[in-house]
């Protein structure tokens, strides 16, 4: 990941452990994922809850092996919700520079 956005020069780690909440939000969207997931079998394929039925067996083992290879999409669209809640966008960035990097942790500006 950037230092600072190659854009308008945001850096990126705020401070120290920043990225820990990060994990609320990937487990939000895992759960959502699952949901969706299991809403659109149960609609295209369409399922039963029989001991003799095993599409749902189906559905958890696909929708697994989706969420591994999902993963990486997953961390980083985590990561970016996550720094969208804690910094503000400015849409006149071009023309109005930074002042202020909404850097909390002060000896963390040399690096």
């Amino acid at each position: 990941m950037n230092n600072q956005c190659p854009v308008c020069g945001q850096p990126t780690e705020i401070e120290v452990g920043f990225y820990i909440g990060t994990g609320y939000v990937s487990y939000g969207l895992t759960v959502a994922y699952f949901v969706s997931s299991f809403v659109a079998w149960k609609v295209l394929i369409g399922m039963t809850f029989d001991l003799d039925d095993n599409r749902i067996i189906y559905w958890l083992f696909s929708a697994i092996i989706l969420l591994v290879l999902l993963q990486p999409l997953f961390m980083r669209l985590s990561r970016a919700i996550w720094i969208a809640m804690f910094v503000s966008y400015n849409k006149n960035w071009k023309n109005e520079p930074l002042e202020y990097n909404e850097r909390m942790d002060e000896h963390m500006k040399e690096i």
